[in-house]
């Protein structure tokens, strides 16, 4: 199989699961893409740059790296106590006061310097000037039911504008049946204490991840899962398909609803298997393996279902939150007054609940095609619309198809007077105009 071959046939999978769940997908996102957009420090690096700050302060960082054999979590606990009595004597300036409490835990230093490390080294927007600017721009684009990280960088939260970031043990009293929420389920940098970071705080994880995965469970089993940024090693991706494995039943071994997406710079997916196998204890579980060298194509697929670029993920979550009080408290209690009749037709009919809430069901045009030819210039970074003309005109000849021949996925007339028309152009569209603009083999789906 070529790598074009590859590419479409794996473009093909992803959408058609996406079509089958009818939902957004939850992306599953893990170091390897912090590292891969802001180079981001491995968990080595990132001690080993606590032990500089340390200095002399703490023994050399390979006296920690030979004496606990390369394991982070038993270097990162061992150093937590050297930066505690530095803290306490040569360190004092380059903590808060509040770390100093009485009720502060001792290992707060070393977290605090973590998270400023990270933090310090996180772009505050996600408009990176780099050779992955279009990749990002496409990652942005998926608008997921929800983004589940063990990252502790805010970099997530620049890259979804409207997402909510929930932090540590925040989500087991956090509502998971909403939309638009970042669970950053190892803690983040906004909170140094939420971290899990050294032994201590892992022995604590592990008792308290599987209300974690419960609380989880449900996105996991009932909504596509895309793993980025992971190794099929990695207990944190492990423990989640275990889960995901007996909820669903899976008898033969294969999860269907997962993908995992892994980096693969130099065959780009020719010839390699098209399944991860991740060992869980004594069982083997299978799930769908993408290989690519670049990611763009991988996010462009799973916005096929993303029709919602303007809607505001704040909103979509007050609203769940509102309808779930009323149902599961205000009708129960009988604190408002319930017309049945009207709650039936509701449950009855798809259109009546939109409509008892304000929201139009509508197939109106400037929706679905709302860019005039000069805006789609303007997304593509032209200064004027006769660039976006010319290609129109160049697909045509290569194609043999002229977009602006009927109303389709791309382009539309609307009529804007007794005679006059306006010729629009859809998200579709620009995505058609930067693959083509970026020099690839275009295929139309009309």
């Amino acid at each position: 199989m070529s790598e074009k071959t590859y590419k479409e046939a794996m473009d093909v999978a992803i959408r058609d699961l996406l079509q089958e769940y009818e939902v957004q997908p939850i992306l599953f996102i893990g170091s390897g893409m912090s590292r891969r957009y802001f180079e981001a420090p491995t968990w080595m690096e990132m001690l080993s740059r606590v032990k500089d700050i340390v200095g002399d302060g703490a023994p050399d960082f390979e006296y920690f790296r030979q004496k606990y054999n390369n394991d982070p979590v038993e270097i990162g606990s061992a150093l937590a106590e050297y930066v505690f009595e530095w803290a306490w004597s040569g360190g004092k300036d380059q903590f808060p006061a509040e770390c100093f409490s009485s009720d502060a835990d001792r290992e707060i230093f070393i977290k605090f310097l973590c998270c400023k490390i990270v933090s310090d080294l996180t772009p505050k927007t996600a408009d990176i000037n780099h050779g992955l600017a279009r990749e990002i721009a496409a990652l942005k684009g998926v608008r997921p039911h929800a983004i589940i990280t063990t990252n502790y960088d805010s970099y997530l939260e620049t890259v979804f504008e409207g997402y909510e970031a929930i932090s540590g043990q925040t989500i087991l009293r956090y509502n998971a049946n909403s939309f638009g929420e970042i669970f950053h389920i190892h803690g983040d940098v906004v909170t140094p204490n939420s971290i899990v970071l050294t032994k201590r705080d892992y022995d604590d994880w592990d008792t308290k991840k599987k209300y974690v995965s419960a609380k989880l469970l449900t996105y996991f089993a009932e909504h596509p899962v895309f793993i980025f940024g992971y190794s099929v090693s990695d207990d944190n991706v492990r423990s989640i398909v275990k889960d995901i494995a007996e909820i669903l039943d899976c008898g033969d071994g294969l999860i269907p609803n997962i993908f995992h997406i892994i980096w693969d710079p130099d065959q780009d997916g020719v010839g390699r298997p098209d399944v991860s196998v991740i060992q869980c204890e004594d069982k083997e579980y299978r799930v769908r393996a993408v290989y690519t060298a670049e990611f763009r194509w991988v996010f462009e697929a799973l916005k096929s279902k993303a029709a919602m670029a303007s809607v505001n993920p704040k909103l979509i979550r007050a609203l769940a939150a509102r309808t779930l009080k009323l149902i599961r408290t205000d009708i129960p209690t009988g604190s408002v007054q319930v017309n049945y009749e009207v709650l039936e037709k509701v449950a009855a009919e798809k259109d009546e609940l939109p409509n008892l809430l304000g929201i139009s069901v509508t197939n109106n045009p400037n929706l679905s095609h709302p860019f005039t030819i000069t805006q789609v210039a303007s997304k593509l970074g032209e200064k004027n619309w006769n660039a976006v003309n010319k290609m129109i005109n160049q697909i045509k000849e290569d194609t043999g198809t002229d977009l602006r021949s009927t109303d389709n996925a791309y382009h539309c007339q609307i009529k804007t007077g007794i005679k006059s028309k306006s010729r629009k152009w859809s998200h579709a569209a620009v995505t058609l105009f930067e693959n083509f603009k970026g020099g690839e083999k275009i295929k139309l789906d009309l």
